[in-house]
């Protein structure tokens, strides 16, 4: 066999191989949208498909990938709940395709791909989502804080912590809840500050945090306790109820006699959940003097708490 005759059937071979490679992801491709298309239908005749389709799907695993990374920029709320379990479950194979979507200027596909990141929880996406913590669209921030979060990834605490700080009220919350569930105590100074936030739920999750972060929480608020500014000292109070921390109890007790009425209803509220023995005495003891009536509603309540604790 000449030569030339060698080449060209090389170059035949090849031009095949490549044919047949195109033919396979085409198929591949093919297979994903027919898949996910029932896997995310609301349609009635499609009802019975949705989860074997995505089952079907998860066990692809990395061959569904490439043509499931096209699914991200969708508009549709079912198909992006759909995109988030599919990509949950394949995991960490999904890790290098989901950051190299990060390079995009489509909002929905920032989002999705930093949400699918999150649910996946691999530290390998932390670096890469902590760039878009600086990005013009808040919603984006907000995506990218919550990511980091459900990461769990304590080498990123400071940066999370910096955006308690952000403009936008929505993406300071995913930075107090992104910080519980991080759940390290250098974020306890920044969290106890998030407790005098202008938005309640900034403060509400600040407070769930400190809980989640545990008993050194309750330890540095009562050292501060005094310092604190009014809505940070309610809050604070919630924390001590949530953790059930008995060293606030004195504390507790002596805010029965405030003059601010939300502090003494927060208190006994508190003191039913720590110690609920001791709430049924203090109730008749200082109800009989008390004339607010948010205090009396938490005398009540504290009562019905205190009755459920000894169950």
């Amino acid at each position: 066999m000449s030569r030339s005759i060698k080449i060209a059937v090389t170059i035949l071979i090849i031009f095949a191989a490549n044919v047949l490679a195109d033919d396979a992801k085409n198929s591949i491709a093919a297979i994903v949208d027919d898949l996910f298309m029932k896997a995310s239908s609301g349609e009635v005749q499609f009802r019975d498909l949705v989860e074997p389709a995505k089952k079907e799907l998860i066990e692809m695993g990395e061959k569904a990938v490439p043509q499931m990374i096209t699914k991200l920029d969708t508009e549709d709320a079912r198909e992006r709940h759909t995109v988030e379990d599919i990509f949950k479950e394949i995991g960490d194979p999904a890790v290098p395709y989901l950051i190299d979507a990060l390079d995009t200027e489509n909002l929905y596909q920032l989002r999705l791909a930093s949400n699918c990141l999150g649910l996946i929880g691999n530290k390998q996406a932390t670096e890469h989502l902590l760039e878009l913590f600086d990005h013009r669209n808040h919603t984006v921030r907000s995506a990218a804080t919550t990511a980091v979060g459900r990461i769990k990834d304590t080498t990123a605490v400071q940066e999370v912590i910096s955006m308690l700080s952000d403009r936008t009220e929505t993406v300071r919350k995913s930075a107090a809840v992104a910080l519980g569930r991080i759940a390290h105590q250098d974020a306890i100074d920044a969290l106890i500050k998030a407790l005098d936030d202008p938005h309640f739920s900034v403060r509400y999750s600040a407070m769930g945090s400190l809980v989640k972060i545990g008993e050194e929480s309750g330890e540095v608020l009562e050292e501060r306790f005094d310092q604190l500014p009014k809505m940070a000292q309610y809050y604070a109070i919630d924390v001590w109820a949530g953790l059930e921390y008995e060293d606030a109890f004195d504390r507790l007790k002596d805010l029965l006699k405030s003059e601010d009425n939300r502090l003494r209803g927060f208190a006994i509220v508190a003191i039913a959940r720590i110690k609920p023995d001791k709430t049924a005495k203090l109730v008749r003891k200082y109800s009989e003097v008390e004339e607010n009536p948010f205090v009396l509603s938490s005398f009540e309540k504290a009562r019905r708490i205190a009755a459920e604790e000894k169950e």
